[in-house]
């Protein structure tokens, strides 16, 4: 059976660039709470100090009934459904340690496709770790473990491992997919010394064979292939500057090569926030790396700067959150986000016309790059915009959310709105729909799901 992810926007060719979410803030954030964050979030350690058993040993389950309806760039149309049941929480093993869980249950019925037990079910270990207080200053963790980092809204150039990671990406909103991934096998560390937080971690690489326990074996494959693909040590640094300043800076080398970066973000008021980061790698571009194995005629691959030589490539997002002052919108709870994403590792203009301009089988080769960028869950082009608008109780507890992607150099992007409206204290309904626009050759419009059509309903236990 097709597998559902195929059939959702933010997973199929023209959403590329769609990114992980970092910092899941409507409002300015307490920066000095984000200064001292793990690179591990919230969710996924016990505090070292002042731990009560209630959160300790706190979990949840989560079930959710999602139908879905797609309008299709070939103009055709299609539906699908799901239904998930998701546990996730701690328990404490003793009064240092404690386990940390995140597990997934789905069973999915896409329309024209026979159900089988094989491909319609899936179990997901989204977490599974061990989490260790060695002192009051010093915690460790070992395991499956969601490492997520950043200070970006629509992009986080230092989130390293969200390559080939997500479960399921029915969103386009980042917060939503950095929920919807699996985490990577690793060993990490948390420790205060003087006024900064230290982070370092390494992750394995795993290899596995096709059908295996351990990759992609029916219903229960634990892809640790996909998320350990090679070895990599990271260490971040976070003095503490204040309560209206948050700085990191870090490190990566993954698979011998090296990778600087930092996340800076600072309030002005009460209202503003700006931030931004950055990331330095040397590897190949997207480009480069899609078709390393030959594909593509040479004239396509020249006109898209190929080259089997690594190069020190930059990613960067710069940002401001606007939460709207009461002189302009009363009492209403409304935040607006604009960013511009940059990824020289990206095509350019005159790249983006010739990825447009493939036939044949320099069609195939633009399949590749476009799949590359997903997998990667970065943007294809070079330059980038994005924005979210926030609007909490809009509508008595309802929430509602709009966000946005576009490309300047085709003038293709993609819109999302979804409203979620509580129903009782345990149930919450979800609305959404996302369209793309653009050519249907270019960076968005390409996407063979033109227009997307969901109902979720969700009840927490």
């Amino acid at each position: 059976m097709k597998n559902l992810l195929t059939y959702t926007v933010a997973a199929t060719l023209g959403l590329v660039n769609l990114p992980a979410h970092a910092q899941d803030f409507d409002l300015p954030p307490d920066l000095v709470i984000s200064g001292q964050e793990s690179v591990l979030t919230q969710e996924d350690t016990v505090e070292t100090t002042g731990v009560s058993e209630e959160k300790a040993r706190s979990a949840t389950l989560a079930t959710e009934f999602r139908a879905f309806h797609f309008d299709e760039l070939s103009g055709g149309n299609s539906a699908a459904l799901r239904v998930s049941a998701h546990y996730f929480g701690t328990f404490e093993l003793s009064d240092r340690a404690s386990l940390l869980f995140n597990l997934r249950g789905r069973i999915e019925r896409a329309e024209g496709q026979t159900f089988s037990l094989d491909q319609s079910v899936n179990l997901d270990v989204q977490e599974l770790a061990i989490s260790y207080t060695v002192s009051p200053q010093v915690s460790l963790q070992f395991g499956r473990i969601n490492i997520r980092n950043g200070v970006a809204v629509g992009f986080n150039p230092t989130d390293w491992f969200k390559d080939n990671s997500l479960v399921t990406a029915e969103s386009a909103a980042p917060a939503d997919r950095r929920r919807e991934r699996l985490g990577v096998f690793a060993v990490t560390g948390t420790a205060t010394v003087g006024n900064t937080l230290l982070q370092m971690g390494y992750r394995p690489k795993i290899s596995a064979s096709t059908g295996s326990v351990f990759s992609d074996m029916d219903s229960i494959g634990l892809g640790l292939d996909r998320t350990n693909p090679s070895d990599a040590f990271f260490i971040k640094a976070t003095p503490q500057f204040g309560s209206n300043l948050s700085v990191t800076g870090n490190f990566l080398l993954n698979d011998g090569d090296p990778g600087l970066g930092f996340e800076v973000s600072g309030t002005i008021g009460d209202n503003l926030v700006l931030y931004g980061e950055a990331f330095a790698e040397k590897r190949l571009s997207i480009a480069s790396e899609a078709l390393a194995g030959g594909l593509g005629s040479a004239a396509f691959q020249q006109g898209l700067g190929v080259s089997n030589q690594k190069d020190w490539e930059l990613t960067a997002a710069l940002g401001l959150n606007w939460a709207l002052p009461q002189s302009f919108v009363g009492a209403r709870d409304i935040s607006v986000v604009l960013e511009y994403h940059l990824n020289t590792a990206g095509l350019t203009g005159s790249q983006i016309d010739t990825l447009a301009s493939a036939t044949g089988a320099d069609g195939l080769a633009a399949g590749a790059v476009y799949g590359t960028a997903s997998r990667r869950q970065e943007p294809l082009a070079r330059n980038q915009i994005f924005t979210r608008i926030a609007w909490n109780d809009f509508w008595g507890d309802s929430d509602l959310s709009a966000l946005g992607f576009y490309v300047p150099a085709d003038g293709s992007g993609l819109a999302q709105i979804s409203v979620d409206v509580p129903i009782g204290q345990n149930a919450t309904l979800n609305l959404r729909g996302i369209s793309t626009f653009g050519s249907s050759t270019s960076i968005y419009g390409a996407n063979p799901t033109r227009r997307s059509l969901q109902l979720g309903m969700t009840y927490v236990f």
